[in-house]
């Protein structure tokens, strides 16, 4: 059996990195045998990242890259937004792809938010158009453990992803707000299945969650001290536009809550170009590098006790570290996925629809989601607070909801669109 992946470039982003990893596992259950082609920015990078990929069935194949028409039309798009009615252009894949497309069994778009507009409108016009080129050629899509939207059916980007969405042949979404937004965009009619194998569209749980820990010695990273320990992700998502004013703000509040010996902190990266041995191996802008952000966010914080940034495991290990925490907030929402699947309650800051909704459908509320937008450091000192208080009965909750979850991950292999024939 042979699958194509699309919506991944790279596992510098370990929340990806998660994505795949559980995306693998779970098909291979059923299909043993399962080759994956695998796009990568840096295929030498990744296979260092997951040593283990080749024996999963995993080929890196080259990533398609920008595409100078896409950007010139989206800019377009910004000044004439009509323009994102017609038909978009055409993506075309790297010629690669050619010599194993029509061969491929499948094709699943991961990747979690590509079909949001939260990475703007080229990001999504180039998934999209990845996913309409594979099905051009005859290999069947399927939208797998995704967030989409919210996109208003009236706008000329919201008609266009209905005509998309429509000629997919299978969606499972991760969240209910997700859900329900699709419900509205693709008309009333759209039933969400539950248990029945024909279904084509499935109300799922992030794959991510059945993701195995990877054992990591992170005892040796460990924070000295009795406090708690509060495992801490922050990313330039979070930094609004006063990053110094925002650094300083964070490293007050961290070196409170250690001098004061309420907790001690682990610093955790979850997008970087960096490997374990701190050395750049991934193409990624420092922009978007969490380990940067740190690199200035210890500086500020020499000498202060009882925080330590864990060195960049690849998801799996980090995992494996975010579960020894007690209490956990994250930018980055597969880095708070890794502590709630892990029993660590969470308190996400979020920067889209995604996180909102895995909490609401986990504890029925969305106490533990904080807006990434004006954040400053006494409201997220209130958050954590909060956060203690809930934390006894998240942890049950925790305990008994996330089998379930595991289950709710498993059912996206009830949509597959056929039996596949075997390609060897």
């Amino acid at each position: 059996m042979r699958i194509l992946i699309t919506g991944h470039h790279s596992l510098a982003n370990r929340g990806c990195e998660a994505l795949l990893r559980s995306t693998v596992a779970m098909v291979r259950t059923r299909y043993p045998d399962a080759h994956f082609h695998v796009p990568s920015l840096d295929a030498q990078a990744d296979s260092a990242q997951w040593p283990q990929a080749g024996e999963n069935g995993v080929e890196f194949i080259p990533a398609p890259h920008d595409s100078t028409l896409l950007r010139a039309w989206a800019r377009a798009c910004r000044v004439a937004p009509g323009l994102a009615a017609a038909p978009w252009p055409r993506v075309r894949a790297p010629r690669e792809w050619d010599s194993f497309v029509r061969d491929c069994d499948a094709m699943l778009a991961i990747g979690g938010d590509n079909y949001t507009m939260d990475y703007d409108l080229e990001s999504l016009a180039l998934h999209v158009g990845l996913t309409e080129w594979a099905m051009r050629q005859g290999c069947p899509a399927l939208l797998w453990g995704a967030s989409v939207g919210p996109f208003d059916a009236d706008s000329a980007v919201g008609r266009s992803m209905v005509r998309h969405l429509q000629r997919l042949d299978a969606i499972t979404v991760r969240e209910s707000l997700t859900a329900k937004g699709l419900a509205s965009l693709l008309g009333r009619t759209t039933r969400w299945g539950t248990d029945s194998a024909q279904t084509r569209l499935r109300f799922v749980a992030d794959p991510a969650f059945t993701l195995e820990p990877q054992e990591v010695d992170w005892r040796a990273h460990w924070p000295e001290g009795s406090a708690p320990v509060l495992g801490l992700n922050i990313s330039p998502l979070v930094m609004g536009p006063h990053r110094v004013q925002s650094l300083d703000e964070w490293a007050g509040l961290i070196r409170h809550w250690c001098e004061a010996g309420q907790w001690r902190v682990a610093l955790v990266a979850h997008v970087t170009a960096r490997d374990a041995n701190g050395n750049a191996v991934h193409p990624l802008p420092a922009k978007s590098d969490d380990g940067v952000l740190l690199d200035e966010l210890m500086a500020r914080l020499s000498g202060v006790m009882g925080v330590v940034r864990l060195p960049a495991w690849n998801a799996a290990e980090l995992k494996q570290a975010i579960g020894q925490c007690d209490l956990f907030i994250g930018a980055r929402t597969h880095s708070v996925i890794a502590a709630l699947s892990s029993g660590v309650p969470a308190v996400a800051l979020a920067y889209s629809v995604k996180a909102r909704g895995i909490h609401r459908d986990l504890f029925g509320h969305e106490d533990g989601v904080l807006d990434a937008r004006g954040l400053d450091a006494s409201t997220v000192d209130r958050a954590l607070l909060s956060l203690q208080e809930r934390a006894p009965l998240e942890r049950t909750l925790l305990r008994r909801l996330i089998p379930r979850w595991h289950r709710r991950a498993r059912q996206a292999m009830e949509v597959w669109p056929h039996d596949p024939q075997h390609h060897g």
